[in-house]
């Protein structure tokens, strides 16, 4: 036995002995699906549950975010909103993929980075997605090109070796005198697996390959470090001089 809310009291009409006693477990499991009734009842116009449904399957999004993103929407200017329907809207119209990198291109053929005479065409830096690729070019310290290879290696997921673009990735290396490829992936489970991989299918070709340096960020406490971060410190330590 258990103590419910005062929702449990009125649902009950206050029709018991003590209002401090306990209900029964099956009177209170009464309730909570007396409640979750209640909210399924809960309806919202059809364009709003559309709308809530469209942001819902964003990823990281549930229902309650979306729910706060339509409900921000609403409060806002029509002209904001028409604004934020046109580039929605035009999203895919004027982008392209780049058929060289599968990096985003403003114009329909290869991207600025590829097309540019001062980029070292001899090294590639290969990054899951398209926010990886940039994160790296704003730090300003690579100046080679890149290749995007649509998501790591899964198998869970569907995400199986045939849908990334790793056979375009070795037709370049074939094509062009790459000197070194360079594994810019994430170091989870899914991407030192997608490194294994790649490390196989490039091994043949004769082409260096690296791997970003990892190890602890600045600002972190030791003593909370995981034992695979501090392998990879120790490895890619470095002489003070």
């Amino acid at each position: 036995m258990y103590r419910c809310t005062d929702f449990a009291r009125v649902f009950y009409g206050g029709n018991t002995s003590n209002q401090n006693s306990p209900l029964t477990i099956s009177q209170c499991e009464s309730v909570h699906l007396y409640k979750s009734v209640i909210r399924i009842s809960m309806r919202y116009p059809e364009k709003i549950s559309n709308l809530i449904e469209s942001f819902s399957r964003l990823p990281g999004i549930g229902r309650k975010t979306a729910e706060r993103f339509v409900f921000y929407l609403l409060k806002q200017p029509k002209e904001i909103i028409l604004k934020f329907s046109q580039d929605l809207s035009q999203l895919h119209n004027h982008n392209f993929t780049c058929p060289n990198c599968f990096n985003f291109s403003e114009t329909e053929g290869i991207c600025a980075i590829c097309a540019s005479p001062q980029r070292d065409t001899s090294q590639i830096c290969v990054v899951e997605e398209f926010h990886d690729l940039n994160v790296i070019e704003a730090t300003g310290q690579f100046n080679g090109s890149y290749h995007v290879l649509g998501g790591k290696i899964d198998p869970p997921e569907g995400m199986t070796p045939d849908k990334l673009t790793i056979k375009q990735l070795l037709e370049r290396i074939k094509k062009q005198p790459i000197k070194e490829v360079i594994l810019a992936l994430n170091p989870d489970i899914q991407g030192e697996g997608t490194i294994i991989h790649l490390k196989n299918v490039l091994q043949p070709l004769n082409v260096k390959i690296t791997l970003l340096a990892r190890g602890l960020p600045m600002g972190s406490d030791i003593e909370y470090a995981d034992e695979v971060t501090l392998t990879n410190a120790l490895k890619g330590r470095q002489e003070i001089k």
